[in-house]
């Protein structure tokens, strides 16, 4: 195993200019009212499709979720709290608004779309709608 002196400016000196672009695209959010943007994971199974959106420190009061038209929409707010604020040393995390929006195919059951919060990650489980298979046999006459 080899130690590797931890350097902050590693953080500011891409390996490539893609993974500039890339990091630059990533973090800079895309309206003003908003503050960061929390990943997201897709996940697909065989009768739905889960988002897993990372936000730690946070509680189920805290997110907004809205099914609008075939477009689904996670709101919130991280907040840093007054005792951290005067506590803290350095700050990696990112606090403040997020808005992620996610387009919905017309296979999802926007009816009985559910979330759940459980150790810093939002579940929300987008069920698809069964596709009933049919079977004809047509007589040549």
């Amino acid at each position: 195993m080899t130690l590797v002196r931890y350097n902050p400016l590693n953080n500011f000196v891409p390996g490539t200019f893609g993974d500039f672009i890339e990091s630059v695209l990533r973090d800079a959010p895309a309206r003003k009212d908003i503050d960061f943007t929390p990943a997201v994971d897709i996940l697909k199974e065989k009768d739905h499709v889960e988002l897993q959106l990372v936000a730690p420190g946070m509680s189920k009061e805290d997110f907004k979720i809205d099914v609008d038209q075939n477009s689904l929409t996670i709101r919130g707010e991280r907040v840093l709290s007054d005792e951290a604020k005067t506590k803290l040393q350095k700050r990696e995390s990112n606090y403040g608004k997020f808005s992620r929006a996610f387009k919905l195919t017309d296979d999802i059951n926007q009816e009985k779309i559910t979330a759940t919060y459980v150790e810093g990650i939002l579940k929300v489980k987008l069920p698809l709608i069964e596709k009933k298979e049919t079977k004809s046999i047509i007589e040549v006459k």
